[in-house]
C-alpha cells in the first residue's frame, strides 16, 4: 500500500494542466512524454512511500496460566482476550496473536487478522511461571515491518530466568511490553519451606529431622506432623517473622518408603496452598519379593520361597495399589496366574515402569488365567516379558469367521489422554484383531449408529493391512447405537460362512448408550442354531444403564463380556477375545501324553543360576508362547511346539522372567511333585532380586526451589578409574500415569564428583536410579516437590507488580487497565519504502528521452516509414505529405493494370490514370516506395 507524506501537493495538478495546455502542449510521443514528466515531478512533491507492513497493528497477548494466578483471574483473562480479538473491536489490518505460559510457553494462536479467540487448545504445565520464555516466544512472532506491542496478562510472579532479559530484547526491537497485573495478596503468609529428612535409615534406627516454616509476621500456628497420612504430632507453636526451624524424631520397624508431611494452620492465611510440606525417608532392610495372586493367601510358591529364606509379602492382585510408593520396598514382583483384567492398564503400566525405569524384577507364571488367555497380549506388560504371545500360522488348528460390530455413536467422539478419541481406540483394537487372523480366516467389519454401515464385507484375510486401513478410517457420525440392528447386520455377514465351524461376533458398545435392543433373545437363539457365538466389549462399568443388557447378550451368545472405563484398554480386550476364540493358547496334555508334556532343562539356564539337578519333570499344561530375540530360554517343552517354559532377559535397568507352566495348580503335573521344585523357584526369585548394589558410587539429591540438584560421588580408589563411561542417573517423575523417565545430564565438578540439575515440573516424589554399568544399578534418594513452586514464599524478591512494571519500563511499555486502547497506540510506523528517488530517476530519464526525440527527429524516423507502408497498403495517398505516386508511361502489365512507380517530389498524377490499383500494382508501388524512402534517408 502507498502512502503520501504531502498529499496536498496533488492540488498543483490543476495549474500544471493549464501550464501544459498553454505553453507545453505537443502531439504524439513528445506530448505523452511531457505529461509523464510533469506527473512524475508532481508525485515527487507529494513524498510517496510504499508501506511494506500494510495496515493495522500487531498485538501479541501473553497469558499467564500458572497456579499462582488468582482463581477468578483465569476467566477474566479469557474474556479480555476474546474482547481484544473480536472483529468489531479491531481495526482494518489489526492482527492478534496469543502465547500462553506456565512452566513452559505455548503458541496458542499465531498473529491473525481473521481468527477470534474462543478457548485455550494447548496444554500448559501450571507449576511454574517462565515469563521470560513467554515474552521471547511473543517476540519471535513479531513482523519487524509492522508496528507491534506485547500485552502481558499475569501476576508477574516469575520463577524462571529473569524476564528483564526478554525486556531488553523487546527494547532493541522496538516492541513495547504492556501489562495488566493480577495480584494475589501475600501479607500474613505462612508457608512450610522444607522437611530435612535423612535419605536412608535402618530398621529401628532412631532419626531426627528438621522442619522450616516461613512466616510473614509473628503469629501462633498449629503444626501437625503426619506419616503416610497418619497424625503423629499436633501442637501449637509460636512463629516469629522470618524462617522458623522445628525439630522432630521418629523410629521405624519395617522396610519401605515412608512419606512425611507437615501442615501448619494459621487463621487468615492468604495462601493456604503452601501450608503443607512433604518429604520421604527410605528404610532399607534387604531385598524383598511381592507375590500377587488371586486370593492374597500363602500357597506352594510362597512357601517354597520362604523355605529358601527369601523375604516375601503376599497380596491380592486386584486390591494392591501398585503405585511407585507401594512398590518401593520390593526388588521383585511375581504375578501368579492372574488375569490382566485384575490389574487394568494403569497398574500394568506401573509394573512396566517398575522394571524398565526403577530396576525391579518381574515374573509371570502360567495357567488358564495368564499370558495370552489371560489378556496380556497387547497389554503394557507385553513388551516387558521375554516371550511373545501372538498367533502363528503354523500352530493354528481352527479357522474362524469373525464379524465385528462397532459403536460409532456420538459418545465415541469423546477425547482421551494422548489426543485420540474413543472411536480411534476402538478402530485400533479392531485393526489388531484383523492382524491376528490369517488367510484361512474371514472377517467383516460393520460400523453402527442408528443403522448398520458395512465397512468391510466378509472376505478372506489375505491382505490384513488393507482391511486394517479401512477400519482405522472409521469416524463417529453422531446419534446412538441400535444394538439389534448391529447384531442382525453381523449375523447376515456370517450366514455366508457355511464352511466354518467357528463363527463369532464381537459387539462393541457404550454401556450407557446401547439403544433399541429389539427382539435380541430370539435373534441370539437363531445364532445358536447356526453356530454363531457373541462376545460383548462394553465401554463403561457394570453399573451403567445398559450394562445388564450387554451382559445378557454375551450370556445368551455364549461369549465373553468385558467392561472397561479406560478406552486405552480396548486394543487389549479386542485381541484377548479374538485369541480366546481363534486359538486355545493354553496347551493341555492329551491322551497321547499319559505322563504329561515332556520338558528339558537347557544349558543356557546356568545364566540365571543353578536351577536344578537332573532331568526336568513333565507338566500337564502350559501357555503357548514364543521366545523373543535377545531373550534366553531355560526350559523348553518337548512337544510339537518346542515352546519356552522358562525364559528370562534384562529389560531397561531391570529384569523379567516368564514361567509359562503352572507353578501351583491342577496343571503343574510332575513339576509340582519334583524334588527340586523349591530350588528351581528360589533360583528364579533370587535372579529377580538382582545382585548387590555397586559400592563405588554414592548419590545425593537436594531441592533448590523448583530444581533438584543431584550429586554423584565416586570412590577415589575405584578399580576402573579413568576407563569406560561415566555413571548415569535416571530420574523417574511422579504421576498416576506412567511418565517418561529423564536421563540427567551430569558434568564433572571434580576428579571424583559429578553433578546435574533437573527442573521439577509437577508435585510428588521424584526417584533417582544410578546406573554404573551393564546390569549394575542402585536406587538413589527420592526428592519431593510438596506444592507448586508458584506458592513458594517470595523472601527478598520483588512483588509480581514490581516485576511487570520493570519489564514495561525497560521496554517502553505501560500498564493498561483498558486493554482495547492498545489497538490505537502503535509504537512505531510500519516499515516503509520511499519511492521518491525512483520517481526522480524516472522524471530525468523521461526528460532525456523527450529532448533526444525532438533534437534527433527520432519519432519521425521511427514512425514515417511505417506510415508510408500503411498508406500504400490502404491506397490512401493523402497520408504521404511528401511522397507522391505516378504511373510511368508504357509500363503496364495489361490493358487495365498499369505498373506503378514511386518518384520523389513528383507532380500529382493526372486524372486520366487515377484508376483503382490491382493487388499486383500495389505490391510494385510498395517496393518502389520503400526504396525511394531509404535513398532519401541516406
Amino acid at each position: 500500500m502507498i502512502y503520501f507524506q504531502n498529499p496536498e501537493f496533488f492540488l498543483l495538478a490543476i495549474p500544471l494542466w493549464f501550464f501544459y495546455r498553454r505553453w507545453g502542449r505537443a502531439h504524439g510521443f513528445t506530448g505523452a512524454l511531457r505529461v509523464a514528466i510533469l506527473a512524475s515531478l508532481l508525485l515527487v512533491l507529494t513524498g510517496p512511500e510504499w508501506n511494506i507492513g500494510g495496515r493495522g497493528i500487531d498485538i501479541v497477548v501473553v497469558a499467564d496460566r500458572s497456579r499462582s494466578m488468582p482463581a477468578s483471574a483465569h476467566d477474566n483473562v479469557r474474556e479480555l482476550i476474546q474482547n481484544l480479538s473480536d472483529p468489531q473491536n479491531r481495526g482494518s489490518g489489526d492482527r492478534i496473536g496469543i502465547v500462553t505460559f506456565g512452566s513452559e510457553e505455548q503458541l496458542e494462536q499465531p498473529l491473525s487478522d481473521v481468527d477470534s479467540f474462543e478457548s485455550y487448545t494447548k496444554d500448559v504445565l501450571p507449576d511454574g511461571s517462565d515469563l521470560n520464555a513467554a515474552v521471547n516466544r511473543a517476540l519471535n512472532q513479531v513482523d519487524h515491518n509492522r508496528p507491534a506491542r506485547i500485552l502481558v496478562l499475569s501476576d508477574g510472579e516469575a520463577n524462571g530466568p529473569s524476564p528483564l532479559s526478554a525486556a531488553r530484547r523487546a527494547r532493541e526491537e522496538g516492541v513495547p511490553v504492556d501489562f495488566r497485573a493480577y495480584e494475589r495478596p501475600r501479607i500474613g503468609d505462612v508457608a512450610v519451606k522444607s522437611i530435612d529428612l535423612p535419605d536412608l535409615v535402618s530398621p529401628r534406627e532412631p532419626f531426627q529431622f528438621g522442619v522450616e516454616i516461613y512466616s510473614d509476621g509473628d503469629v501462633l500456628g498449629k503444626v501437625t506432623l503426619l506419616r503416610d497420612g497418619r497424625e503423629i504430632v499436633s501442637q501449637q507453636y509460636p512463629l516469629s517473622s522470618g524462617t522458623n526451624r522445628l525439630m522432630f524424631g521418629d523410629l521405624l520397624d519395617s522396610s519401605g518408603l515412608y512419606n512425611y508431611s507437615v501442615r501448619v494452620d494459621v487463621a487468615g492465611d492468604p495462601l493456604p496452598e503452601n501450608n503443607q510440606g512433604a518429604g520421604v525417608v527410605r528404610i532399607e532392610a534387604g531385598p524383598k519379593l511381592l507375590v500377587l495372586n488371586n486370593d492374597g493367601q500363602d500357597d506352594n510358591l510362597v512357601r517354597a520361597l520362604r523355605a529358601g529364606r527369601v523375604e516375601v509379602d503376599v497380596a491380592q492382585a486386584d486390591t494392591h495399589p501398585l503405585t511407585q510408593d507401594a512398590l518401593d520396598s520390593y526388588r521383585g514382583v511375581i504375578v501368579e496366574n492372574v488375569t490382566a483384567a485384575k490389574f487394568g492398564r494403569l497398574k500394568m503400566e506401573r509394573l512396566a515402569q517398575f522394571v524398565e525405569d526403577l530396576g525391579g524384577g518381574l515374573a509371570l507364571t502360567g495357567g488358564e488365567r495368564s499370558f495370552g488367555t489371560g489378556g496380556y497380549f497387547k497389554s503394557p506388560l507385553d513388551d516387558v516379558l521375554p516371550v511373545s504371545m501372538e498367533m502363528r500360522e503354523e500352530h493354528r488348528k481352527t479357522r474362524i469367521a469373525l464379524a465385528i460390530a462397532l459403536d460409532r455413536s456420538g459418545s465415541m467422539t469423546a477425547p482421551v489422554k494422548g489426543g485420540k478419541t474413543k472411536m480411534d481406540l476402538a478402530d485400533l483394537g479392531t485393526a489388531e484383531c484383523v492382524r491376528l487372523l490369517s488367510a484361512g480366516d474371514m472377517v467383516a467389519v460393520i460400523a453402527v449408529d442408528s443403522s448398520p454401515h458395512v465397512i468391510q464385507s466378509l472376505v478372506p484375510v489375505e491382505d490384513p493391512e488393507s482391511i486394517a486401513g479401512k477400519v482405522l478410517k472409521i469416524q463417529s457420525q453422531g446419534g446412538g447405537i441400535f444394538v439389534y440392528e448391529a447384531l442382525v447386520a453381523a449375523g447376515k455377514e456370517l450366514m455366508g460362512a457355511t464352511d466354518f465351524q467357528t463363527k463369532h461376533i464381537i459387539l462393541f458398545s457404550d454401556a450407557a448408550d446401547s439403544e433399541e435392543p429389539g427382539d435380541y433373545e430370539n435373534l441370539l437363539k437363531s445364532f445358536e442354531s447356526s453356530g454363531i457365538t457373541v462376545s460383548v466389549i462394553g465401554l463403561g462399568t457394570t453399573s451403567d444403564p445398559h450394562a445388564k443388557l450387554l451382559e445378557d447378550i454375551a450370556k445368551r451368545g455364549r461369549g465373553n463380556i468385558m467392561f472397561t472405563e479406560d478406552a486405552h484398554e480396548l486394543p487389549r480386550l479386542f485381541t484377548q477375545d479374538t485369541m480366546s476364540v481363534a486359538r486355545n493358547t493354553f496347551i493341555k496334555r492329551d491322551d497321547t501324553q499319559p505322563n504329561g508334556i515332556p520338558a528339558e532343562l537347557l544349558p543356557d539356564a546356568k545364566l540365571m543360576g543353578a536351577l536344578a539337578a537332573g532331568a526336568f519333570p513333565s507338566v500337564d499344561g502350559y501357555n503357548l508362547s514364543y521366545l523373543k530375540p535377545d531373550a534366553t530360554m531355560g526350559v523348553v517343552s518337548r512337544d510339537e511346539y518346542a515352546a519356552p517354559l522358562s525364559a528370562f532377559w534384562y529389560r531397561g535397568v531391570g529384569r523379567a522372567a516368564a514361567l509359562t507352566l503352572e507353578v501351583d495348580g491342577k496343571y503343574s503335573g510332575g513339576f509340582g511333585r519334583w524334588e527340586s521344585y523349591e530350588d528351581f523357584l528360589i533360583t528364579h526369585a533370587r535372579w529377580l532380586l538382582g545382585g548387590e548394589s555397586p559400592a563405588e558410587a554414592f548419590v545425593q539429591v537436594a531441592r533448590e526451589g523448583q530444581d533438584a540438584v543431584v550429586t554423584v560421588e565416586l570412590e577415589p580408589d575405584r578399580k576402573n578409574k579413568g576407563q569406560g563411561e561415566a555413571p548415569s542417573v535416571m530420574v523417574v517423575p511422579p504421576g498416576d500415569e506412567r511418565e517418561q523417565a529423564q536421563r540427567l545430564d551430569l558434568e564433572w565438578t571434580g576428579p571424583d564428583t559429578l553433578a546435574g540439575r533437573l527442573r521439577l515440573s509437577r508435585t510428588g516424589n521424584y526417584r533417582t536410579v544410578l546406573k554404573t554399568g551393564e546390569g549394575q544399578f542402585s536406587r538413589g534418594p527420592a526428592v519431593t516437590l510438596p506444592y507448586s513452586p508458584e506458592f513458594d514464599p517470595r523472601e527478598g524478591q520483588p512483588s509480581g507488580r514490581e516485576t511487570l512494571a520493570a519489564v514495561a519500563e525497560l521496554s517502553g511499555g505501560v500498564e493498561r487497565n483498558d486493554i482495547l486502547t492498545i489497538l490505537s497506540d502503535p509504537p512505531r510506523l510500519a516499515e516503509t519504502f520511499s519511492l521518491l528517488p525512483w520517481l526522480l530517476m524516472l522524471a530525468v530519464g523521461l526528460l532525456v528521452v523527450e529532448i533526444a526525440g525532438r533534437r534527433l527527429s527520432l519519432w519521425q524516423r521511427l514512425v514515417e516509414p511505417a506510415g508510408i507502408e500503411v498508406a500504400v497498403k490502404k491506397g490512401a495517398a493523402a497520408w504521404l505529405p511528401r511522397w507522391k505516386l505516378r504511373l510511368p508511361r508504357g509500363s503496364r502489365r495489361g490493358a487495365k493494370h498499369p505498373e506503378p512507380a514511386v518518384a520523389a517530389h513528383a507532380k500529382p498524377p493526372s486524372r486520366e490514370v487515377s484508376r483503382p490499383a490491382t493487388p499486383a500494382t500495389m505490391t510494385s508501388v510498395l517496393d518502389r516506395a520503400k526504396e525511394r524512402a531509404r535513398r532519401r534517408l541516406k
